[in-house]
């Protein structure tokens, strides 16, 4: 077989075509801040190179005012915000106020301090004070949602001809949950009110879901065609059951799956925690690719089962355990795991990646060992 391009190899891959080599396509955005001092797309492309793996790109373009970070203005036609300063012990906190034709939201987040290694290479902001308290903002929450028509997909095509052939772009869009309705209120509020108001429920997730469709059709319209639909807050490693995943989440990836395929478009589904109670769901919605299939102990993916199970019709990525074997691991581990990942999962229908981004401090000799191994055993016959 005539050798393919990064962006070939991976699209086969999705396709669960014949490929040249099984693709190598980690998560490596801690390690590549802290081996070359930042992760961006010209950092991507350096690493790609010196390593030989398969770069997959998710761009990021649109934003929400729900999600963890503060901005210095909000984009909302109609509505007025604004920040309130403070300090709380090690944290900046922001007490943001959002004035809407429908009523006032406030929240209150708590930001650790930019750099400091004691909170990790990239930690997350928290709230103490959510914007949604009850059904009767629901209406305010409405109007803070960006109209996904404003962003800006020339900065998405730029990326796309700066990477070309020798990797995959593709657009990340956000669940009903990621940054929407499970930052609304909190995970734990969601959960109660499952039980407790059904309907509220049911209401804040379609806002979110709204959105998501939307914004996935002003991509395609703009001539978007790769997704990466980014589920996280989803994961069964939440808390959510599978009955819950039966009556609301599975019609939502379901919707966003045709609309993306009726278009002729990709759907790469991100989920890094367990998943195994509900990979037949993600599967029957008409996902492209599931990634990325943690094992165990942080995970629940049982590779040869989750191959016989959905392998037919969905690419399995990802599985390498980036805390246990790629850091804490030797060489021979990585070596031994990557092959047998690839006798079980390949040679089509998979691409070999990591179970989240390959972390700081890894062992240069275990990233090395990892993509040695990827190209050794993942050679195809001539």
């Amino acid at each position: 077989m005539a050798r393919m391009t990064s962006r070939e190899r991976q699209l086969a891959a999705y396709r669960r075509a014949e490929v040249d080599r099984i693709p190598c396509s980690p998560r490596f955005a801690f390690w590549a801040m802290d081996y070359y001092g930042d992760a961006s797309l010209e950092t991507q492309l350096r690493a790609a190179r010196e390593f030989d793996f398969d770069l997959h790109v998710n761009a990021g373009l649109f934003w929400s005012p729900f999600d963890l970070a503060v901005r210095e203005s909000y984009d909302l036609p109609g509505v007025e915000a604004s920040v309130e300063w403070s300090r709380d012990g090690d944290f900046d906190v922001a007490r943001r106020t959002f004035r809407t034709p429908a009523g006032t939201l406030t929240d209150r987040l708590c930001i650790p301090p930019k750099g400091d290694r004691r909170f990790g290479m990239s930690p997350n902001p928290f709230r103490t004070e959510h914007l949604v308290k009850s059904r009767a903002d629901l209406a305010a929450a409405r109007c803070l949602l960006p109209d996904p028509r404003r962003a800006d997909f020339a900065a998405y095509f730029r990326q796309v001809e700066q990477v070309g052939e020798n990797g995959l772009v593709q657009l990340n869009v956000h669940s009903a949950l990621n940054h929407r309705a499970g930052e609304m209120v909190s995970t734990e509020d969601l959960m109660m009110l499952y039980y407790d108001d059904h309907a509220f429920l049911a209401e804040l997730l379609d806002i979110g879901h709204q959105q998501q469709l939307a914004e996935i059709g002003a991509a395609l319209e703009a001539g978007v065609r790769h997704f990466f639909l980014n589920w996280y807050y989803n994961s069964m490693s939440t808390g959510w059951s599978p009955a819950f995943w039966t009556e609301f989440f599975q019609p939502q990836l379901r919707e966003a799956c045709d609309l993306i395929h009726g278009a002729g478009g990709t759907v790469d589904y991100y989920d890094d925690g367990r998943c195994m109670a509900i990979i037949d769901l993600l599967a029957d919605a008409g996902i492209d690719v599931l990634e990325t299939l943690t094992p165990p102990p942080v995970g629940d993916v049982d590779l040869a089962v989750a191959k016989r199970r959905i392998g037919d019709r969905v690419c399995l990525k990802g599985y390498t355990d980036l805390i246990y074997v790629l850091k804490m691991g030797t060489p021979d581990l990585v070596e031994r795991t990557v092959r047998d990942a690839i006798a079980v999962a390949g040679p089509t229908g998979f691409i070999l990646g990591t179970s989240d981004s390959i972390r700081d401090g890894t062992p240069i000799e275990n990233v090395r060992a990892y993509v040695a191994a990827a190209r050794r055993y993942g050679a195809m016959t001539p």
